[in-house]
């Protein structure tokens, strides 16, 4: 059985949506554990590759704007910085583009059922190609959209738990490229294949 190891940027406290929203995408080829790494992400993620060299090492963080190569290029340049020219493999680093709150806009079903009477699903961003809505509006959307339900305002460590453990994965996997390749590659280390 193969260690994966998710060192994900956020509250520890979003380790259960995760692990939920990642069981779904395979088999049991694969022992998953998650890593919530706060700010410090990336210091952890390469501690974590040293500590654990016999383990698929995986780095899930913010893009906090449009992917692109370039993105991943300044990852690596603050990866190399921490680990003194350490290789990361390209299919270990992975985004949330632009923020893990992009992905609760592509299941708006998930948001109607969790938050309930007073959500205002018209405050929501309309754009449904979620990474290319910029963080302060997927945010901005997410507080403004919920703010009269009995749960009140959108809130990260209250709130993203939960909806992360009951979001739809294909639906992220349509509505947001960078997503989808990680949920590929659990999928390909998992044994399992996912038709597009």
């Amino acid at each position: 059985m193969t260690e994966v190891r998710i060192y994900f940027e956020g509250d520890p406290s979003l380790r259960p949506g995760f692990q939920e929203l990642f069981k779904g995408l395979g088999g049991a080829k694969v022992r998953l554990r998650l890593i919530g790494c706060g700010a410090n992400v990336v210091a952890d993620f390469v501690n974590g590759v040293k500590r654990n060299p016999n383990a698929r090492n995986i780095l899930l963080q913010d893009a906090e704007g449009p992917y692109s190569p370039a993105v991943a290029q300044e990852t690596r340049r603050r990866i190399n910085r921490h680990a003194g020219g350490q290789r990361i493999a390209e299919d270990q680093l992975h985004f949330m583009v632009p923020v893990m709150e992009s992905w609760f806009l592509a299941d708006r079903a998930l948001l109607r059922n969790y938050y309930g009477p007073g959500f205002a699903e018209n405050r929501l961003p309309a754009n449904r190609q979620v990474e290319q809505i910029l963080k302060d509006d997927v945010i901005d959307g997410l507080e403004n959209s919920t703010r009269d339900t009995a749960k009140g305002k959108y809130h990260k460590t209250r709130h993203a738990p939960e909806l992360l453990a009951g979001i739809d994965a294909g639906l992220v996997r349509a509505a947001a490229p960078t997503g989808a390749r990680l949920f590929r590659l659990l999928e390909q280390l998992n044994g399992a294949s996912h038709s597009e």
